[in-house]
């Protein structure tokens, strides 16, 4: 079977999940990744001569290593639209408590995760790839449930800062603690220089490239009026970050997120811009990336995963709740946010997703061994198992808190 036909099965899968999405009011990125999950065929290898059907007909793992392009694609336009939120005057405008609990949230995951799942496992590479993706927030899903409810106060104007500065910062700590994890599996022991200085001097880089692009690109799009010529010049920037990026080994996401960054603060008319331009066509990226994400899920490495998955999901809950509230309680935040600010942010498809596939990508390519495999196939089967979680149980959790705040309507 070729490739045409799986993506026509990719988006005949969509347009049935978008659909029942719509009609049961959830995420529409929940629906795209139980469909991805289905289609990885992994459900149905238990039917007798099922196997034989599910390796021909649905996503093996060679038809995912095709899709691969259509991941990077997306996770460019992903994290330049999240680099599109960080206006600096907005920023300024949100106040100290924002800043603290986005910082404290992110943070307290990070190292909660990281602590509990090396100590538990004795496996400090495992541990410190589920912190850093434990430490992203998706706004999808708690954003659809306050347009739904309507609501308007405090806490509501709080939760959509704090989600769109999470992801920034998320992007940041898992740059940093994949430099790390590459440095532990390469060689073995820990060196300062490989685990601290080369992570950092990655970052910085990544930074100044995107910074630099997107700068450039900022430039020349005040110039431009035309709308398939913007469309254009985005993807070029989207793709020529990502591919210098790529050949100098650091963050695609953090160069892209710097790219977004610089040319909405340069050009700040341009946000309402790349809103419009990649509107007609993003969403079809996100559908795939989504789908190949679920598809990526193997039920019969589950077994051997569920206890790291209930720990992982345990301690990411404890550490957003409890950051969330420590960040507001420093901020200052009135008694509405601090009281329900955390049980706001645990829904987690999206960027999370989006980090494990980059791990995927990085380590479970064989360049590093059994060990970068399997810690590859752990972190994305965590992240899609407890992700089913955090998107049934996080939205429930939002609308009490928003109930219990007064700034939902019934």
């Amino acid at each position: 079977m070729n490739t045409l036909l799986h993506l026509a099965e990719a988006f005949i899968v969509a347009f049935i999940m978008l659909n029942i999405s719509n009609r049961l009011k959830v995420p529409s990125v929940s629906g795209f990744v139980i469909g991805g999950v289905l289609l990885g065929g992994s459900v149905f290898y238990w039917l007798p001569g099922a196997r034989e059907f599910t390796n021909h007909w649905l996503f093996s793992a060679e038809i995912l290593d095709q899709f691969t392009i259509i991941t990077q694609i997306a996770l460019g336009l992903i994290s330049i639209s999240i680099g599109t939120e960080l206006e600096f005057k907005r920023l300024k405008t949100l106040g100290a408590a924002i800043v603290a609990i986005a910082f404290t949230e992110a943070l307290s995951a990070f190292v909660l995760v990281t602590v509990v799942v090396s100590l538990l496992f004795h496996n400090f590479p495992l541990g410190l790839i589920l912190g850093a993706v434990s430490s992203a927030t998706a706004p999808a899903a708690t954003v659809a449930v306050i347009q739904q409810y309507r609501a308007k106060g405090p806490l509501t104007s709080t939760i959509l800062a704090v989600v769109g500065l999470d992801d920034a910062i998320s992007f940041m700590i898992f740059a940093f603690a994949l430099a790390i994890t590459k440095a532990q599996l390469a060689g073995g022991s820990f060196d300062v220089f490989q685990g601290l200085v080369m992570p950092i001097g990655h970052i910085l880089l990544a930074l100044t490239i995107g910074s630099v692009i997107g700068f450039s690109g900022s430039l020349v799009l005040r110039r431009i009026r035309d709308h398939d010529a913007t469309v254009f010049l985005l993807l070029s920037i989207v793709f020529l970050v990502a591919g210098i990026a790529s050949a100098f080994s650091v963050s695609e996401l953090l160069a892209n997120m710097a790219a977004g960054m610089v040319i909405v603060n340069f050009h700040p008319a341009m946000k309402n811009r790349i809103r419009h331009s990649f509107g007609a066509f993003v969403p079809v990226f996100y559908a795939l990336f989504f789908i190949a994400g679920g598809a990526h899920l193997n039920i019969f490495y589950l077994p051997t995963i569920w206890v790291l998955a209930i720990v992982y999901f345990m301690t990411r809950s404890m550490g957003k709740i409890s950051g969330a509230t420590l960040g507001a309680a420093i901020g200052r935040a009135p008694v509405q946010v601090r009281k329900n600010v955390g049980f706001t942010l645990l829904p987690q498809v999206g960027a999370a997703v989006a980090l494990a596939l980059v791990v995927q990508h990085e380590l479970g390519n064989g360049d590093f061994g059994d060990a970068g495999k399997n810690l590859a196939e752990a972190t994305i089967n965590v992240l899609l198992v407890t992700t089913l979680l955090t998107e049934f149980i996080g939205p429930y959790l939002t609308k009490q808190s928003l109930f219990k705040a007064g700034e939902a309507e019934r």
